[in-house]
């Protein structure tokens, strides 16, 4: 795994000859002037704010140990990327995991000498950003330290997307979102846009956690963290993940009610078997192609030819509208003979009727 490793705020402030101090941000070298698009300094934890267009949604807990003996171990040499919100508040454009690896070595250090060292964090502080920049800084700046799961890119994708989209005044194609996020597969960013509009059963199965949502205020915590189990490491391709989805969608149509765990379970026992794409695909084709053949219903009545052939036995069972259909079809017969009746009417000779067993045939 890759990791940023920056070092602890004392020895990264010294070897630049910088004051020590967190108690509040200051830059950590002279010269560029408070309107810089960037200054380096160093931020106390309680100062930061979680991004709203962070695309990651938690934090592994095993990576996030890494993270924290590695700072303990090299120190860190990457500063976290902020935005001032306020002269005291600072949201974190990239660095949530950074960060989150400084709050415990805070915690597990109180008392002592060290806690100090873990109570602000380097920061390179941005420039003024809008909506767009920061989501799209965000999601570049996260991707780049260490990828994104498929679910958590493809959220962060179609946000993009929809600022984008706000800003064009029409809807963004995704050869453009790529073109500002720096993807070059514009296919697979148009099939992330497909995955974030799959259901939470296929999400869950693709990073094998419960989906964690997002806390957008910027209170709470900055990023939750969870213990990857190890089912979870048998990850889903994003062209798995679609299949399963298109397989929900036609489970859904059929029993609503079983779509979630009928899903579920193919997802489990594809992760466990460890399916390969082409298995799920087809698969999936096998399923949705499978057509339950129902037998054509026996016909009641049929009316060709002039002649009416009514099946006696199957009217029991036939549909409302067929019986009907055929009670019309009799009753008009019945006014034809009324009318044959009356006076002046033309009288036909009876036909011996032809008619097999258990049918009535009608000249």
């Amino acid at each position: 795994m890759a990791i940023s490793k920056v070092k602890s705020p004392s020895a990264f402030q010294q070897s630049h000859g910088a004051p020590t101090d967190p108690s509040r941000a200051k830059p950590l070298q002279e010269g560029p002037s408070p309107a810089a698009p960037e200054q380096l300094a160093t931020i106390p934890l309680n100062q930061l704010e979680r991004n709203p267009s962070q695309p990651r949604s938690m934090a592994d807990e095993e990576k996030l140990e890494e993270l924290v003996t590695s700072i303990v171990r090299e120190g860190l040499i990457q500063p976290i990327a902020v935005l001032p919100t306020s002269n005291s508040s600072y949201q974190i454009i990239a660095g949530h995991r950074r960060v989150a690896a400084f709050q415990r070595l805070y915690e597990r250090t109180k008392g002592t000498d060290r806690q100090r060292q873990y109570e602000a964090i380097p920061a390179i502080i941005k420039g003024p950003l809008d909506a767009f920049r920061m989501a799209t800084t965000a999601f570049v700046e996260n991707d780049k330290r260490e990828r994104l799961n498929l679910v958590d890119e493809a959220g962060a994708l179609t946000k993009i997307r929809d600022i984008l989209s706000t800003r064009l005044g029409r809807q963004a194609t995704a050869k453009e979102v790529a073109d500002v996020v720096e993807k070059k597969d514009e296919q697979r960013v148009s099939r992330l846009f497909r995955l974030h509009e799959a259901p939470d059963v296929v999400k869950e199965g693709v990073i094998g956690q419960p989906l964690v949502a997002k806390n957008d205020d910027g209170h709470g915590s900055l990023l939750p963290v969870v213990k990857t189990s190890t089912k979870a490491q048998k990850t889903l391709d994003l062209v798995a993940a679609l299949e399963f989805s298109r397989l929900h969608k036609y489970l859904a149509v059929r029993t609503p009610e079983k779509a979630n765990e009928k899903t579920k379970r193919i997802i489990d026992r594809a992760r466990d078997d460890g399916w390969s794409v082409r298995r799920i695909q087809a698969y999936v084709k096998a399923v949705i192609s499978v057509k339950t053949k129902q037998p054509n219903p026996l016909e009641v009545f049929s009316n060709e030819q002039g002649r009416l052939t009514v099946h006696l036995s199957r009217l029991s069972g036939a549909p409302a509208e067929v019986r009907a259909r055929l009670y019309l079809r009799l009753q008009s017969i019945l006014d034809e003979l009324d009318r044959l009746r009356e006076p002046g009417g033309a009288q036909k000779p009876a036909t011996p009727s032809s008619a097999p067993p258990g049918a009535i045939n009608v000249d």
